[in-house]
């Protein structure tokens, strides 16, 4: 992400593209602190910032990364729970639990999860589009869009396209762009359609869009049912301190010359944090349709850390 306002008191770690071949256990420090997931996005500052701001104290380690990355690290042990693709907990739903009241997601427009094309999108039949690999969830959604409801085939390409800053990929016809990527590139003046992936979902089920979870691991209950007990308090307090001053994480972000204060505002305004009903109910219809396309070899139940607490009454 292109501004941080602070830093965390705990250990902090930052992976901002893949993860090298050679990661393990040796690159991160082993503490005996809960281990949290930061996607490098403005659109987690609501919560992050009151935590490395100071004004929501916390005791845990705080680890960031692309959502791609993210998912790696939570599946391979590297992080005990943190926001990551939603996919990826549909993906080993058996591994997580979902934290409750929290995700990042839309009613309608996200703004910042776009596909971007020189041309309109009838005519990206047989065209290529560039895929970026940071978000999985955002790739599926897309394939599922033009698979069941735009009648156009185009191809995808899965890369890194070096998207610097609002400059356009070049050679590209379009991208899938997300996070600060897509906020500075959808101002390329190469951009004929810009197709907000959020409103399309919303326009065609009704449904609000999950686009990540805050995922736990089950062993990380298991082994440290307290901190994480209290991880997630804080967290939801993070959340409460963050969403009632945004003006405040607005001007932090404000140093960034791309993006005005009242423009992240307004942008932070059209996320939601919560993970209620309406959101579980388009979260298990999106893993229904993915089921339905192969993309899931399951279907995906949501299982929270609320459910394993009655579980063990």
């Amino acid at each position: 992400m292109a501004c941080h306002p602070g830093r965390s008191h705990g250990y902090r770690v930052r992976y901002c593209g893949r993860l090298p071949r050679s990661f393990g256990m040796a690159d991160l420090e082993v503490t005996e602190r809960i281990r949290v997931g930061k996607v490098s996005f403005i659109n987690t500052l609501p919560i992050f910032h009151p935590l490395e701001s100071g004004a929501v104290q916390h005791d845990f380690d705080i680890i960031d990364g692309t959502p791609a990355v993210l998912n790696a690290l939570l599946a391979s042990d590297h992080l005990d729970l943190g926001v990551v693709s939603s996919i990826e907990y549909a993906r080993h739903f058996e591994k997580y639990l979902l934290l409750p009241d929290l995700s990042i997601s839309c009613k309608n427009e996200v703004c910042s999860v776009l596909l971007l094309s020189r041309v309109p999108l009838q005519e990206l039949e047989a065209q290529e589009i560039l895929l970026t690999p940071k978000s999985h969830t955002s790739i599926a959604l897309l394939k599922l869009l033009f698979a069941r409801r735009f009648t156009v085939t185009p191809r995808y390409r899965v890369t890194d396209y070096h998207a610097c800053g609002s400059r356009w990929p070049a050679g590209a016809q379009a991208v899938l762009a997300i996070g600060d990527d897509a906020l500075q590139l959808r101002q390329n003046p190469e951009v004929a359609m810009a197709l907000d992936l959020g409103a399309a979902w919303h326009e065609w089920t009704g449904h609000p869009f999950v686009f990540a979870v805050w995922a736990l691991r089950r062993e990380t209950l298991a082994q440290r049912d307290g901190l994480v007990h209290q991880a997630h308090a804080t967290l939801l307090a993070a959340k409460e301190y963050g969403l009632g001053h945004l003006e405040e994480i607005a001007t932090a972000v404000d140093q960034c010359s791309w993006f005005s204060r009242q423009e992240c505002v307004q942008y932070l305004q059209t996320i939601e944090y919560d993970l209620d009903g309406d959101k579980q109910k388009g979260l298990r219809l999106f893993f229904d349709m993915l089921y339905e396309m192969g993309e899931l070899s399951q279907r995906v139940p949501l299982n929270f850390l609320s459910d394993a607490d009655d579980g063990k009454q």
